[in-house]
């Protein structure tokens, strides 16, 4: 009985250590993709998930500055991660407009999230951090190999 006594009692001090920050960015994103509406992406103004929404849609929005579409105003150029919880992937361009010109990324929703985009750059060589300003939903075959999400 001591011994029981004694493996419990480690194992519940074991519960206290703190989760790396790589295990808590994680548990953030993960707690905001399962919180998050089916069909929607999102954008967050810290990466991690972290630092309050920038924004979510379910449509396109070909300029994330102007006052038209989901994401208005200051919203443009301030996303640190993104999550996609939509049925095909999410292209995101430094550019605005219809034409869908500037350089993109795509996130899968196989993906899910990007929790840190701090080393992602558009096609156009243009680091993406805080230089998302439209998006669009494409299917997966529009997209190239972008496999920098984590």
């Amino acid at each position: 009985m001591p011994a029981v006594l004694a493996v419990l009692a480690l194992a519940g001090l074991g519960t206290l250590v703190p989760a790396t920050s790589a295990q808590a960015d994680n548990w953030a994103c993960n707690d905001n993709y399962t919180a998050a509406a089916y069909g929607y992406m999102y954008a967050y103004n810290d990466h991690s998930c972290h630092g309050g929404v920038i924004g979510y849609s379910s449509s396109w929005d070909s300029d994330w500055g102007n006052s038209n579409g989901p994401f208005q105003g200051t919203d443009t150029n301030k996303a640190s991660s993104i999550l996609n919880k939509g049925s095909i992937a999410v292209q995101f361009f430094n550019g605005t407009g219809q034409d869908w010109a500037g350089g993109y990324i795509c996130l899968s929703r196989n993906e899910a999230y990007a929790s840190n985009i701090a080393d992602a750059y558009f096609t156009s060589d243009v680091q993406v951090t805080d230089a998302i300003s439209s998006h669009r939903w494409v299917t997966e075959s529009k997209c190239s190999d972008d496999s920098w999400a984590t």
